[in-house]
């Protein structure tokens, strides 16, 4: 068919087939129109940052965002299959930042098309600060009592400090940081627990967590002054009376709490040694306590005593050898006490 015939049949009746045209058209947008939805959705927000600094303000973990296209297409879209994302790698000094939200496209929104995405926010404004290392002072953190008569008497960190990373402005702030409390009620024996740390700031990342502290219990210890315990003169000579220029003294001693009402002068005393002696005469000897095991003397008085020396007047019978006369107050030194119970003497602080 030569080209001017096929003009000729082209262009008859032109008019209504232009206008069937039109018809058409409009029915094709019509029917398109009609399957045109929006849906609104959140999906996964994501943060690319230089890794010498960090973002010290919240960071949203979604985004919301509005799908436009086809019914059906839109509706097969899963959240996971579309990532927001903003880019700040190029960050390199501490301040506040803008970035575009862009969209990365994954699953079955890789395939479809025409899709018109918009996000709200359509960009993102966040703080940065230069990130640092250092290492924070730990404090224990202990509540409750220990077991009747008991005491905290130390505590020990290991280690005393505790490595973290954060922003440098955060961290400046901060001296210290304190443990997760640890409880004492009942405890009568040393004992040892691991310990986490309270950082009570989300943008500090501990490093190296592992704490343990050691806790000290002792009995609680309570000094007590025992007055009017006997001065013993022991070990006078058999011809030899002694005479102490005081009758008795005190101990200070430093006992279980629990034991300070049971303490008595009676079961101590203040010995002066009198076997050395070489004759009468008055002499200052020293004196040396003599108290129950499982106390500690912290002191006495007095720490000398002043005694006065004679001879016996001994007159032989002439049918039995004569006695020696017993002198008072001194004492025999089978009435001395136990050599083991005689603590060293040490003079009272003046």
């Amino acid at each position: 068919m030569k080209a001017g015939r096929v003009f000729k049949v082209i262009t008859r009746n032109w008019a209504a087939k232009l206008f069937c045209f039109a018809i058409a058209v409009v029915v094709v947008l019509f029917n398109r129109m009609g399957k045109i939805e929006d849906r609104t959705m959140n999906i996964p927000f994501k943060l690319y940052t230089n890794s010498e600094y960090l973002v010290v303000q919240d960071i949203p973990r979604t985004i919301k965002v509005t799908l436009r296209g086809n019914k059906d297409d839109i509706y097969s879209i899963l959240s996971s299959d579309l990532t927001a994302f903003a880019d700040f790698t190029a960050v390199a000094e501490t301040g506040n930042y803008s970035r575009p939200i862009k969209i990365e496209r994954s699953g079955s929104a890789l395939y479809i098309t025409p899709l018109e995405i918009h996000t709200t926010p359509n960009q993102i404004n966040l703080a940065f600060a230069r990130k640092t290392i250092k290492r924070i002072p730990l404090e224990p953190v202990v509540r409750g009592t220990p077991a009747e008569g008991y005491e905290l008497s130390g505590t020990l960190l290991s280690p005393n400090f505790v490595t973290v990373e954060g922003p440098e402005s955060v961290l400046d702030t901060i001296t210290s940081f304190k443990t997760t409390s640890v409880d004492l009620d009942g405890h009568s024996d040393n004992f040892s627990v691991q310990v986490g740390v309270e950082t009570n700031n989300k943008f500090v990342r501990l490093i190296n967590s592992d704490v343990r502290l050691s806790l000290s219990i002792a009995k609680i210890m309570v000094v007590r002054t025992v007055q009017n315990v006997t001065i013993l003169l022991a070990h006078c000579p058999d011809d030899l009376t002694a005479v102490p220029n005081v009758q008795a003294g005190s101990i200070k001693l430093e006992v279980n709490s629990q034991r300070a009402d049971t303490i008595s002068a009676s079961s101590m005393k203040l010995v002066a040694e009198l076997g050395n002696l070489s004759g009468p005469g008055t002499y200052i000897l020293p004196l040396k306590p003599a108290i129950p095991k499982n106390m500690n003397m912290v002191g006495f008085s007095p720490d000398t005593v002043e005694v006065t020396v004679s001879s016996k007047n001994i007159t032989p019978s002439p049918d039995a050898p004569a006695e020696p006369a017993t002198a008072a107050p001194a004492a025999s030194a089978s009435e001395a006490p136990a050599p083991e119970a005689a603590a060293p003497a040490e003079k009272p602080a003046q």
